[in-house]
């Protein structure tokens, strides 16, 4: 018979083979966890309400009917004409969200469940549905929600699977997008699939929106750029448009993030094949990309301009004074938003950071939210320094720095303007989820020191699946 010191040791020597063969496979573990959990939410949370996917799918079926852009309303309002059972079902499940308690939110999840699984006519006549808070969004900021949403029609599927394809189609573009950039970033990869299947990061990722589509593309353009500077690819003529294209979609999707769009631009000419091939695309990227982010910022400061995007209850919400305000007190903003990190109005912000958000506001439980952040911490802190960065070390801080604080500041600015108070000293309804593109470019400093935890791969790896799955297990169970 064993011994049960015998037994321990073989447990531990098979555990420890198991974690040593996953080590090496950051992109397959991304990839299974992220579709086992991703499809598992997309039919546990009642449609529409993830985050403001009440306000996002309306946009989508608009798409899918040849309508690109919005369209305005009276009393200076945007949306369009929906088919009325499809306009039924968006206020009916907005108005779950707003259920007073859990049990009353239940039992009517169940029952408007049933009543659209069983309702496949999306109505004989057009109703009027507002969706201002959408305007500013392209219709290229949907494209995976409505190609799902057009094989739903074609199929003449029940009405709550116009959601569940539209749900299925963004977590397909995430996990394509996010794999591929942990594939092929050069160290760090477990750090990015910490951040990859944070709780905020995959349930907004399997909801009808834009947030998995940002996300993927920041995570996938960040990658590229250290992976050329690590020399583990080449740029040739495909490589360079698959960059152009990545960023030009991003820049076109939120105009407060196309400082990660022009992060590429950092690549020293010598990464190219021929100095003038180096140039000419730089000068071509900034044309366009310069172009398109400018044009696009106008339109949206012509549309927010007029239009109050989010009404706030009790609070007076003018973009237009707002944008007088900020334009005459620039440095004052500034300081007062880069100040407000480090208040306690920002304790939601780190929660929602790693937590979850719905519609419903639900938030893990803090020791759960504490060994996330010890994950990322310890996945960052266990960079392997990479001897082909150091040179470029001022380089790669300094534009990890800018394109940080620059990217917060235009998302405050955006926040500020569309729904604070004119000339408040806070900015109102920040999100942890806001600043999730930006995460990877912490790799950027630990990956250049030469400081390291003592800590065994296996250590880091398995812990980091743990608290992983404990996470997303807490997340199934809280959003049900």
């Amino acid at each position: 018979m064993y011994s049960l010191s015998t037994v321990k040791t073989t447990l531990s020597s098979y555990v420890y083979k198991i974690l040593n063969g996953l080590v090496n496979r950051p992109t397959e573990i991304f990839i299974f966890i992220a579709l086992v959990f991703g499809v598992l939410f997309i039919f546990q949370l009642p449609p529409l309400n993830g985050t403001d996917e009440f306000t996002h799918f309306p946009r989508v079926y608009q798409i899918s009917q040849g309508t690109f852009w919005e369209q305005k309303l009276p009393n200076n309002q945007y949306g369009g004409y929906l088919p009325s059972n499809i306009n039924k079902l968006i206020n009916a499940y907005r108005n779950l969200s707003r259920s007073s308690s859990e049990q009353q939110y239940r039992v009517q999840a169940k029952q408007l469940n049933h009543i659209y699984s069983s309702t496949n006519q999306v109505g004989a006549y057009t109703t009027e549905a507002i969706f201002t808070s959408a305007v500013t969004y392209p219709p290229w900021a949907y494209i995976p929600s409505v190609i799902g949403v057009l094989i739903a029609k074609t199929l003449t599927m029940p009405l709550i699977w116009y959601v569940y394809m539209g749900r299925i189609f963004a977590l397909m573009i995430y996990v394509v997008l996010a794999g591929w950039a942990i594939k092929i970033l050069p160290s760090g990869k477990w750090f990015l699939v910490v951040v990859a299947l944070l709780p905020t990061s995959l349930t907004q990722a399997s909801i009808v929106g834009t947030d998995g589509l940002v996300n993927g593309l920041s995570w996938l353009i960040i990658a590229i750029t250290l992976a050329v500077f690590a020399n583990k690819v080449s740029l040739d003529f495909r490589k360079l448009i698959l960059i152009s294209a990545a960023c030009l979609w991003l820049c076109l999707i939120k105009d407060g993030y196309w400082l990660i769009a022009a992060l590429p631009l950092i690549i020293p000419i010598k990464y190219f094949k021929k100095p003038i091939i180096g140039w000419l695309w730089r000068v071509a990227d900034v044309a366009v990309i310069g172009a398109a982010s400018i044009i696009f910022a106008i339109r949206t400061r012509r549309v927010a301009a007029t239009t109050v995007l989010t009404p706030v209850l009790n609070t007076y919400i003018n973009s237009k004074a707002q944008f007088h305000y900020v334009e005459h007190h620039i440095l004052l903003f500034s300081a007062r938003a880069l100040a407000q990190p480090f208040t306690k109005n920002y304790d939601t912000v780190y929660e929602s950071l790693v937590g979850v958000v719905t519609n419903r506001l639900i938030y893990l439980s803090l020791p759960i939210m504490g060994l996330l952040y010890l994950m990322l911490f310890l996945s960052a802190y266990d960079i392997r320094t990479l001897p082909s960065l150091i040179k470029y070390k001022k380089r790669l801080w300094s534009a990890a720095i800018i394109v940080t604080l620059g990217t917060y500041l235009l998302v405050s600015l955006a926040l500020y303007v569309g729904i604070t108070q004119v000339g408040a000293s806070d900015v109102f309804g920040i999100y942890g989820r806001y600043f999730l593109p930006l995460l990877p470019l912490i790799i950027v400093f630990p990956m250049l020191s030469r400081s390291r935890l003592r800590l065994q791969p296996t250590t880091v790896v398995g812990s980091i699946m743990i608290v992983v799955f404990l996470s997303l297990t807490s997340t199934l169970l809280s959003i049900g």
